[in-house]
């Protein structure tokens, strides 16, 4: 990088001091890299917030809410005898206490499991979806009642021919709920295509209520077919975090004198607190 400082200087917000990152003996080219990262890092949070609800950035509210999932509330290392010890994050901090990078991380990676292994059950065994395009939340069990009602009314030896005119009405009104779902109408005849696909409905409502804090909304994400690459977006944040915690081992002083703090993600998202022009 030929002028480092010259682009550090608009990156910065304006009358920022340069002296003392001159001073801090840290290589500024590194910082300017590492600062772009961070705009990355903004732009990706942004496609997250917009396709599919989610926010990593945050409140430490919504974090400490997360603690009651042992996957994040636990951390393990091992002793001098080499034995593997777990520590409760909850016992070291108070709810309102900011989110360190290093949680935010320990969240992605669990969502990002949780999604991908949605993903691959999606690939193998749901390639059409054929209720998604409608398909929310509050379906899920509606759907799955109509197909119960539809499975009593078959009766042994005799199907539906005493009871046809309220399976009728039964299919007319799920037909109703998925207006689009034309490969799998009347539903008497697809029931156990239908049956498997709303056991991926009720396991992505699973997931979805389980990260309800961080704003995902997977049922538009299956809506708008944007399940890979959420993943990938949440895959590029996860990189962007590594490289930036990677880099601040060498540029300490500086990212601070820039105002990010890897103790306070707000600092990382907050273009207001931290203005950045990345150039």
């Amino acid at each position: 990088m030929r002028d480092p400082k010259r682009i550090l200087k608009k990156i910065l917000s304006e009358g920022t001091d340069l002296t003392p990152f001159e001073q801090s003996g840290e290589p500024l080219d590194l910082l300017v890299e590492t600062l772009r990262e961070v705009h990355r890092i903004r732009k990706g949070r942004e496609w997250l917030i917009e396709q599919s609800g989610i926010d990593p950035a945050l409140p430490p509210e919504a974090f400490h809410s997360l603690l009651d999932l042992p996957e994040i509330n636990y951390t393990e290392e091992a002793d001098r005898n080499l034995d593997v010890v777990q520590h409760s994050i909850k016992d070291t901090r108070q709810p309102g206490d900011p989110v360190s990078i290093a949680h935010l991380n320990t969240c992605l990676r669990e969502l990002y499991k949780d999604l991908s292994g949605l993903n691959e059950l999606k690939k193998k065994e749901h390639a059409h979806l054929h209720l998604a395009p409608t398909m929310t939340g509050d379906l899920v069990d509606r759907a799955t009642d109509h197909v119960k009602q539809l499975r009593l009314l078959d009766w042994r030896g005799v199907g539906y021919l005493l009871t046809g005119w309220r399976a009728q009405s039964i299919e007319k009104d799920f037909k109703a709920l998925f207006p689009t779902a034309t490969g799998v109408h009347p539903l008497r005849q697809h029931l156990n295509a239908v049956q498997l696909e709303l056991a991926f409905y009720h396991r992505c409502l699973e997931v979805n209520i389980k990260w309800a804090v961080t704003g995902l909304d997977l049922f538009r994400v299956l809506r708008d077919d944007l399940l890979s690459q959420t993943i990938d977006n949440l895959s590029e944040l996860g990189n962007g975090l590594w490289n930036l915690v990677y880099n601040g081992t060498q540029i300490t002083s500086t990212l601070e004198l820039a105002g990010i703090h890897f103790n306070d993600i707000t600092t990382l998202f907050d273009s207001e607190q931290v203005p950045l022009t990345v150039v």
